[in-house]
């Protein structure tokens, strides 16, 4: 029987394929791999990863090593990986922020991360707080938007800078309860929670982190959380959806990106790895005393959750007409 040359190129290059998506597989990691943080240290994403990291060298055999490289509101980070060689030696931790949110209100942004980055597995969820001074009358959900209807903008909203996740989550309140208040853009969570403490503005809807200390002290009144079930930080606090704003869902969540072009087989290494040792009880334990809940799953999944959550904070930000130069 007669065989072409031709057909025995192919069949020789398919096998050459296939042994190259085996090798990736069997030596991966071959080095280091460092996991980007887009913010400073200390924080709440930052926390993530250090818990992560010292796991992982552990279960893969090779160190895990940090690297915080903050700027431009946390997309620096991810342009930066998604520079780097696709081969799963360089994996960013990031959020909603940096992902979903800076895509969709600046009009610049210097990279597009739905393209130059693969998602690899989610970690965790959090809810946000509906905040307020613990002077403020309204000492339930209901009360609060009768107090914000019956004096239109005379109240004002704290936020952790324009165009920030806190930000759109105050406009998609004020668009989904009908009410009218002054926007305070402040520089960061810290300073934010002052002016509340202060009472210098009426209210935030913050991540758990930045009023966990001031609620549970009684210095700030927490109303409700911004999640589909209730917080375990909070148990005893409704979501705003129980409370009567039925379409009110908005959470914080984290996870791991790989350059685009990863092959699939390390990213998939990667999301058995970090689905491992996310299960850590002491992990869990220390995670969720800052408000994040566990929430990996697999690759598939979490290409259409960031995919959802792009397009839900596209609407908002639409929606309330915020775009930044």
């Amino acid at each position: 029987m007669f065989i072409s040359k031709k057909f025995l190129g192919a069949v020789v290059l398919s096998v050459g394929l296939a042994s190259g998506v085996i090798a990736h597989a069997s030596s991966f990691p071959s080095r280091p791999v460092t996991i980007v943080v887009p913010f400073v240290s200390g924080g709440a994403f930052d926390v993530v990863a250090r818990l992560a990291a010292e796991r992982l060298s552990n279960e893969l055999g090779k160190p895990f090593v940090v690297e915080n490289k903050p700027g431009a509101g946390g997309t620096l980070g991810g342009r930066l990986v998604s520079q780097a060689k696709p081969d799963g030696h360089t994996l960013l931790l990031s959020g909603v922020g940096p992902i979903s949110i800076s895509p969709a209100v600046y009009k610049n942004l210097g990279y597009n991360p739905a393209t130059a980055l693969s998602p690899v597995i989610q970690l965790t969820s959090s809810p946000f707080v509906l905040t307020t001074s613990d002077e403020f009358k309204g000492k339930t959900v209901a009360e609060f938007i009768e107090f914000l209807k019956a004096a239109p903008g005379r109240y004002n909203y704290a936020s952790t800078g324009n165009g920030t996740l806190v930000h759109l989550a105050g406009e998609y309140f004020k668009g989904q309860t009908q009410t009218d208040f002054e926007h305070i853009p402040y520089s960061g969570g810290s300073q934010a929670t002052t002016a509340l403490l202060a009472g210098d503005v009426t209210f935030s809807i913050t991540n758990i982190p930045n009023v966990l200390s001031q609620i549970q002290a009684g210095k700030l009144q927490g109303l409700a959380t911004t999640g589909l079930q209730r917080s375990s930080v909070f148990p005893d606090m409704p979501t705003l959806k129980e409370a009567g704003i039925p379409q009110f869902e908005l959470t914080g969540w984290i996870g791991i990106f790989a350059p685009a072009g990863t092959p699939d087989d390390i990213v998939d290494i990667l999301n058995a790895a970090f689905a491992k040792i996310m299960q850590d009880p002491e992990m869990k334990k220390r995670l969720a005393q800052q408000g994040d809940e566990i929430a990996t799953g697999p690759v598939g999944d979490f290409k259409q959750f960031v995919a959802d959550s792009d397009a839900k904070w596209k609407a908002i930000a639409t929606a309330a007409n915020v775009s930044i130069d």
